[in-house]
């Protein structure tokens, strides 16, 4: 699926999978993975583009925005774990 030919909007997608989070902590969570600091640019950007394509969906709560993924992220979290599996098997 050529929306997770992004690294980072892939673990993204990961990181929301079954879970709903607040953007600082998925970028918090992220940079701890990455051991590194990612740009909040880049970071919102790849949030905006999995939105705009319908794989993830933001709610306000309060004076944060919240994102959990759609069915389509879903199936194409499953479907990338399930060709990783069929490889690293």
């Amino acid at each position: 699926m050529e929306w997770l030919t992004s690294g980072l909007r892939r673990d993204i997608c990961v990181l929301l999978y079954g879970d709903e989070r607040r953007a600082q902590q998925l970028k918090s969570d992220l940079e701890t993975h990455y051991d590194r600091r990612v740009p909040p640019e880049r970071f919102y950007g790849a949030l905006e583009q999995l939105e705009s394509k319908g794989f993830v969906e933001k709610r306000v709560d309060g004076l944060e925005d919240l994102y959990s993924l759609t069915d389509g992220g879903r199936t194409g979290v499953e479907a990338q774990f399930e060709w990783m599996a069929e490889r690293v098997e």
